[in-house]
Order: C-alpha cells, then sequence, then structure tokens
C-alpha cells in the first residue's frame, strides 16, 4: 500500500468513526478530516485527535494482548529455566566445601591492614 492509499484509508476510517461515535454528519466529518490534514481548525477538528488517541488505544491494547499470547510459552520456558537455575545455586552453596571464616565479614581480609607505604 502506497502513502497516499494509507493515508486515504485512514481518513476514510476516521470519517466513519466521527459519524458513528460523535454524531457528525457525513460531509461533517469529512470537512473536519480534510481541515485537519490541511493543518486548519475547525469546529470538529478537535474530535480527530481525540478519535485518534482512542484508536491508538485500541491498536495497542490488541498488540499488546497478540504479544502476551506469543510470548507466553518463551516465557513460561524462562521462568522455569530460571527456577532450575536458581535451585542449582542453592545446591552448589549447601555442597560448599567449608573454608569460609563466618566468624568475620567477607571484606575483611585475612592478612590484615594493608602495608603503608613511606
Amino acid at each position: 500500500m502506497t502513502p497516499e492509499q494509507t493515508r486515504a484509508s485512514m481518513n476514510l476510517t476516521m470519517i466513519g468513526r466521527l459519524v458513528q461515535r460523535h454524531g457528525l454528519t457525513a460531509e461533517e466529518a469529512a470537512t473536519a478530516v480534510a481541515q485537519h490534514s490541511r493543518g486548519e481548525t475547525g469546529p470538529h477538528t478537535p474530535l480527530i485527535a481525540a478519535e485518534a488517541f482512542v484508536m491508538l488505544g485500541e491498536f495497542t491494547a490488541r498488540l499488546r494482548a497478540a504479544l502476551i499470547e506469543a510470548f507466553a510459552p518463551a516465557m513460561e520456558r524462562l521462568a522455569a529455566g530460571l527456577a532450575q537455575l536458581a535451585r542449582n545455586v542453592q545446591t552448589l552453596t549447601e555442597q560448599d566445601t567449608g573454608r569460609r571464616r563466618s566468624d568475620r565479614p567477607a571484606w575483611v581480609s585475612p592478612y590484615g591492614p594493608p602495608a603503608r607505604r613511606r
């Protein structure tokens, strides 16, 4: 579809929505869409932005639902993999060799403070 065809299709969609949702006549809606595309203001041009905002919200809701449906299996596999990783890390920490000292914090060096330079 060329940009001109896309624009014409969106204009027709907008005209239809203005007629259905706002009670405008087809002529009023077409005039408002034409004024908006030319950058002019008219009595019904604010409805164009409001309706475009509603259309965008409807589109993003459908897109969000489609993306959630598409990515749900991958997210479930990822969650299962992360749970297995957490279990493996827990097992490894439980099997620790015991070489750590628990009588001092981990940040304290067993070799004392660093030597001073003179």
